[in-house]
């Protein structure tokens, strides 16, 4: 029965994919960015910001706002797979960019590939400082990356292709070969398929980059992995994000891709929050800072001091957030930005 939601999957990827394949990562599209894409990301920057501070500042934290609770879905689990998914999209973004400045598909893959290598560095290197540990240790960024990096290497084929990679490892990660996702990279290759969800998405956006192109494909791979997840949820497998399980990752794709629908709506509209928008172009710089100005203090300089209680402790996850946020935004507006 596990295999059930899978093929309930295959049954939308069909019409999705063919969506997909009209336009592909190949198409030139100016240079610009696209509000609903920037609002997403900044929408899961802000979520993985205060699911990790609440950690950070709160003697004891509420069922509600916890986060990686095993077979327990909680909200705070969804920010980190919808950046999954948005790097599928972005990714799509980039090479269509870089090929409209005159570089060739494989040199433009080869840039993409770089640049989620340097990610996956840059993550080792903060998870590196955090620890006290020389060995490399896997993470957050890292598994972002990863992700990244295999939808590059798939983006020479079709969309059919990605599809059935995605499919395949969904139908792997159902069960046994389940491990802690940010722990390790080949239990982290349960998170790829969001981003292949992502990059399918992603490619369906007309070469003049309207917003509104994109709500086909999010609202078909939406219901779709929605159908998935309720599947996979009847068949045994449960919501657990620690783990990746392909309930949880359809699930997540589903609220990502609703998500986007909904910001591609807004933007369609000219109603997209310039403030969410705005933190989104700067995420990367927002997150790495939070290692900087609020995880080395905490680990390192005073690994003993004395979390706070629920209603303090709210009060500094908001304001910290709001810091890193319209911290990020503002070294960005001075051109010190982080790319993503």
């Amino acid at each position: 029965m596990i295999h059930v939601g899978v093929a309930g999957a295959a049954v939308a990827v069909r019409d999705w994919t063919r969506i997909a394949a009209k336009r592909g990562s190949r198409a030139s599209v100016p240079a610009k960015r696209v509000e609903c894409v920037d609002a997403c990301r900044g929408v899961a920057v802000v979520g993985m910001l205060a699911a990790n501070l609440v950690n950070v500042y709160l003697r004891h934290v509420p069922s509600v706002l916890a986060h990686n609770q095993g077979p327990s879905l909680r909200l705070f689990d969804l920010p980190a797979p919808l950046f999954q998914f948005l790097i599928g999209v972005s990714l799509t973004l980039f090479l269509r960019n870089r090929i409209a400045t005159g570089r060739t598909p494989a040199a433009a893959r080869f840039d993409a590939a770089r640049r989620f290598l340097l990610l996956i560095l840059l993550g080792v290197v903060l998870d590196g400082i955090g620890g006290l540990s020389p060995a490399p240790r896997w993470g957050v960024l890292q598994t972002l990356g990863l992700g990244g990096l295999l939808a590059t290497l798939l983006d020479a084929f079709s969309p059919t292709v990605c599809a059935v990679v995605a499919l395949g490892l969904l139908g792997l990660f159902s069960g046994p070969a389940n491990g802690i996702v940010h722990e390790h990279p080949v239990a982290a290759l349960a998170f790829v398929p969001l981003t292949l969800a992502g990059v399918l998405v992603g490619r369906t956006l007309d070469p003049d980059g309207d917003a509104r192109t994109l709500l086909p494909s999010a609202r078909t791979i939406g219901t779709a992995a929605l159908v998935a997840a309720a599947a996979l949820f009847a068949a045994g497998v449960p919501f657990d994000k620690t783990l990746g399980t392909s309930s949880f990752v359809v699930l997540a794709t589903a609220v990502s891709a609703g998500l986007l629908y909904c910001t591609a709506a807004l933007e369609v509209r000219g109603q997209t929050p310039g403030w969410i928008v705005a933190i989104g172009r700067n995420a990367l710089t927002a997150w790495v800072t939070l290692y900087v100005v609020v995880y080395y203090p905490a680990w390192l300089v005073f690994p003993s001091w004395h979390r706070l209680g629920l209603g303090p402790g709210l009060v500094a996850v908001l304001a910290t957030t709001a810091l890193l946020s319209e911290g990020a935004v503002a070294l960005g507006r001075r051109g010190v930005r982080i790319p993503l």
